[in-house]
């Protein structure tokens, strides 16, 4: 990929929230109230092995450091500004003396337990059987490093019945049945996390190829430049696809592989269901002519399960075992009507997205009046159904938002309304079906497409050039979808908790040759040098060269899981602002009639943050992402900007720029001389006498270093 570089990294302090309150799903509690551990230290008694500490503002690099120099370690966030820790290892001395920790509390069995345990009603037949004789299912989550033995064990000695013990990321969950009170006496245990209800599952039930890409009858533009889906594999977790329907089937007879014409892995036994054999057709299906059973990133191909049954582990496993197999897009038209909360199914999909950044998850959401679950996950793409052609601007199905905890979703609508596709255990048939369940794995077809368009090098040319690929993250691949949308007209307001930033509409986002929209990205990985702590900024230059076309900056960024206890899901808070040559400042997400305005607040909340433009002013721009708070991890992010517009692209700095990311001289640049002065490499040699290594080459390179850059 061809990186521009990026501007100089500022740090500024965060402000202090002294005694700011804990945010429970159990409820809120004041620690003030709450008896410091380091007091029962003092006395002698024993410590507990988890402890909640709250700091006097955000985590950063050096805070985090100098906690875990003293052998704790950091597991999960609690909002406002605490963290869970492991001290098993830790010296209590080491973190006392710590100026910015104010307070470290025992870890309470009250706030372990959700407040629905025992209060669900499920509808499925299989759920209620299971609390037929009034047991409840639960999930038991530990936290990391327990003992999933012992927590098993103490399960089983409550007289619960222990279903399966299953790893997610870094920690274990117990599915459990047995009497509510029983289940929650495991609050107790030491090592149990969170308790809370077991989900229920259930489904979300050819002119979609056109709508998507140009909104024009009869015009592909994507497909015109040769962006078809080829090299994208899609998973689809759904009911089973009939192998033997044209849409999937291989008339060469190859076995499901890498050699099958559309299907790389079945990981269940063969079979037909409705629901996942049109989903999976809307998404990739193709009967090799250009009918109704032709999906929208046709020449894709499937990597495919079912749908778990009430295990967090199973969502999390399987899109890892579904990555594993090549695939990147995930597409779900399945959910849990049965809670709005932000529960482990959720987190499992955060984690997932977390932890593989090359990952976008699609989600259908609700077909009920008000957004559930787990399209309320963070990172994932929820999306929302629009009518078929002539009203795709009208809404036809899908929950309103926000979230429980103030977040912006849906995000994204496709066609939903009666959507023809692939039908039958075998044979060519096709059929109508409604809902949500059929506008995902139409967005799942453009992300394909998008993907395609960066892992065949369009970007930034326009054209498919071999040494510009690269793999673009989830992240970018949202932010390009998000970044097309158009507002739904039939729908008041914009964007809007109805249909969050609109429909999607690919040539709007895609630039090729001879478009008058010009396209500006970045894309940085969670965890890469160029990812960003509190207190770090990035800065991207560019000019706007007429306004003949709206402007358009959308960043994302894939948050770290949320604690599953915590009420409030954001974990890490990235800004976006754009500064224009004209003396006012634009915040990401600050809108009025459809169109970013000045003033407002920067938004804490949400990991998708818009700025639009309608008729921008020719000249030159900055656009900002800002670490507000990275509480966990180093946050990687990505940057969309779209309209008529140029790279700024900054001079070369000094000879000291000698690592990643360019165009900045930080810590990176210092270690690589210090590197290259050790194996006393000829680039090192920067003063005489030459051939000779000493503290003249050492302070040549401080005062390149301290030239700077432009």
């Amino acid at each position: 990929m061809n990186r521009t570089p990026l501007a100089l990294v500022v740090t500024v302090i965060a402000g202090s929230a002294l005694g700011a309150p804990l945010q429970f799903k159990a409820g809120t509690v004041d620690p003030s109230t709450i008896t410091d551990v380091r007091t029962a230290m003092q006395a002698g008694e024993r410590l507990p092995t988890r402890v909640l500490v709250q700091l006097d503002g955000p985590m950063d690099a050096d805070r985090r450091a100098a906690i875990e120099a003293s052998g704790a370690r950091v597991l999960d966030y609690i909002p406002t500004n605490a963290f869970v820790l492991d001290i098993r290892r830790a010296r209590m001395e080491a973190l006392d003396v710590l100026p910015f920790v104010e307070r470290v509390i025992a870890f309470d069995a009250a706030w372990k337990v959700s407040p629905d345990l025992g209060f669900r009603q499920y509808e499925t037949p299989e759920m209620r059987a299971l609390t037929a004789s009034g047991d409840v299912p639960a999930v038991v989550t530990l936290f990391p490093g327990a003992d999933s033995a012992a927590a098993a064990n103490a399960a089983r000695d409550a007289g619960l019945r222990v279903v399966s013990t299953q790893l997610e990321g870094d920690r274990f969950m117990l599915e459990v049945l047995g009497a509510p009170a029983a289940v929650r006496s495991l609050s107790a245990h030491d090592g149990v996390q969170w308790i809370e209800p077991a989900p229920e599952i259930t489904f979300r039930n050819s002119t979609n190829r056109w709508i998507v890409q140009s909104n024009i009858n009869g015009s592909y533009p994507v497909y015109d430049a040769g962006i078809r889906g080829e090299g994208q594999l899609i998973a689809v977790m759904d009911g089973r696809v009939a192998v033997n329907h044209c849409s999937f089937s291989d008339p060469e007879g190859d076995p499901i592989g890498p050699n099958h014409r559309k299907i790389q892995a079945y990981n269940t036994s063969l079979g037909y269901d409705f629901h996942g054999t049109h989903v999976a057709g809307t998404a990739l299906g193709d009967s090799g002519t250009n009918n109704d059973a032709r999906g929208v990133a046709y020449n894709a191909r499937l990597v495919f399960n079912v749908t778990p049954s009430f295990s967090y582990s199973a969502v999390f496993n399987r899109l890892s075992t579904h990555y594993s197999q090549g695939a990147a897009i995930h597409t779900n038209s399945w959910g849990n009507d049965g809670t709005v909360a932000y529960d482990n199914m959720c987190r499992a999909i955060d984690d997932f997205s977390w932890q593989n950044d090359d990952n976008l998850v699609i989600f259908a959401v609700t077909n009920t009046s008000t957004l559930k679950n787990p399209e309320n996950a963070k990172n994932l793409l929820a999306v929302g159904a629009s009518q078929d052609n002539p009203n795709q601007g009208s809404f036809c199905s899908g929950g309103q938002g926000t979230t429980s905890d103030g977040r912006r979703k849906p995000e994204i609508f496709a066609p939903g309304c009666s959507t023809r596709s692939s039908t039958g255990s075998s044979g060519c048939s096709t059929t109508t079906a409604t809902g949500t369940s059929m506008a995902a794995p139409a967005i799942a077809g453009a992300a394909a497409l998008v993907r395609q368009y960066y892992t065949d090098g369009f970007y930034p040319t326009g054209s498919a050039q071999a040494e510009d690929a690269f793999i673009p993250s989830g992240t970018l691949i949202k932010a390009t979808l998000l970044n097309s949308t158009v507002d739904m007209t039939g729908i008041a307001g914009y964007p809007s908790n109805r249909e969050g930033w609109g429909r999607v509409l690919l040539d709007n986002a895609l630039y090729f040759e001879g478009d008058s929209r010009y396209n500006i990205v970045r894309d940085v990985r969670n965890g890469s040098n160029e990812a960003l702590s509190t207190g770090d900024v990035i800065e991207i230059p560019f000019t706007v060269n007429s306004n003949m076309e709206e402007l358009r900056v959308t960043m994302v960024f894939h948050d770290a899981p949320a604690a599953t206890n915590a009420s409030f899901a954001p974990v890490n808070n990235l800004d976006l602002e754009l500064d224009s040559p004209f003396g006012f400042q634009l915040l990401g997400n600050v809108f009025s009639g459809g169109f970013s305005n000045t003033g407002g607040t920067a938004d804490a909340i949400n990991n998708v943050e818009m700025i639009r433009m309608a008729n921008p002013l020719p000249g030159d721009y900055v656009v900002r992402v800002r670490g507000t708070a990275v509480n966990i991890g180093q946050q990687g992010y990505a940057v969309v900007i779209s309209g008529d517009v140029t790279e700024n692209n900054f001079p070369g700095c000094s000879a000291a720029d000698l690592a990643e990311p360019y165009g900045t001289l930080n810590i990176f640049d210092i270690q690589a001389y210090i590197g290259l002065y050790n194996t006393q490499d000829d680039s090192a040699d920067l003063a005489a006498p030459f051939g000779v290594f000493n503290i003249f080459d050492l302070q040549e390179y401080i005062n390149q270093y301290n030239l700077g850059c432009p």
